[in-house]
């Protein structure tokens, strides 16, 4: 073998290295699950989740996909996680509710990611929603029974005033919800939450890095911090390069301690 043809194998074996292996490594997995072991039928509640894993900290924003049949309600954000030995992962729960049968196509989704602007969104492929309609039968050769036209429309006006209905019964309960929640947090959470701030405080401000406490309280009570609090506490768990000065700051401010 002589030495153009050595160096011609080797331009190529660099060639797809190179290539092959920025794809492997610069790919970020990205999961979308909906729970397909039910049947939906218009008015129903659908919960779709959205997860990415990545390899470096990072921190994205979904952009949740939407369909004008899909009435879009709330978005539950969980906060970066690092499993052992593993990759880093964040994830949401987006709630709609439908509004018709047949199928519908949820789409115009993504992540972008917020540590880094220079990179484009990761665009989410659609998903469908079948849904049931009310009544539906099985064909058969037997004539139709002739119905009212008068009778359709009744009934139509009927199905669409229970859906509205539906939906402010779902605005109700959501706000329900969310007060429960604020007095719950006032009436349980508050004073254990005061005294965990307090003594983590005490740790942070004698010089110490307290990872483990860190740890646990961002995952007890990251519902109650801001999502720059929950930032600080992630750059110093995970990417390192936190400050400890800004986080204790930021924990006074939040909490008036």
């Amino acid at each position: 073998m002589n030495t153009l043809t050595r160096t011609q194998i080797l331009i190529g074996l660099i060639f797809v290295v190179s290539k092959f292996g920025w794809v492997a490594l610069g790919s970020d997995s990205v999961s979308i699950q909906l729970d397909r072991e039910r049947d939906y039928y218009p008015g129903d509640l659908v919960e779709l989740e959205v997860s990415i894993q990545f390899s470096a900290y990072a921190r994205y924003a979904l952009q949740e996909p939407r369909h004008r049949s899909a009435r879009y309600l709330e978005t539950q954000p969980f906060p970066v996680m690092k499993s052992e030995n593993g990759p880093y992962e964040q994830r949401w729960i987006v709630l709609y509710q439908i509004s018709r049968s047949g199928s519908i196509g949820l789409d115009g989704g993504s992540l972008k990611n917020e540590s880094n602007a220079e990179n484009n969104p990761i665009p989410l492929e659609a998903v469908v929603i079948t849904s049931q309609g009310f009544g539906v039968e099985s064909d058969s050769n037997a004539p139709e029974l002739l119905v009212d036209q008068s009778a359709k429309k009744e009934i139509s006006r009927w199905i669409s005033v229970l859906v509205a209905l539906a939906g402010v019964a779902l605005g109700t309960f959501l706000w329900w919800r969310r007060n429960t929640r604020v007095d719950r947090h006032e009436d349980e959470v508050r004073s254990p939450l005061i005294e965990a701030v307090e003594g983590l405080l005490a740790k942070l401000e004698s010089g110490k890095r307290p990872m483990n406490e860190m740890e646990l309280f961002l995952r007890d009570y990251s519902s109650a911090c801001s999502p720059l609090l929950v930032d600080s506490f992630e750059r110093i768990l995970y990417s390192k390069n936190g400050s400890i000065d800004e986080l204790a700051d930021r924990l006074r401010k939040e909490f008036s301690l």
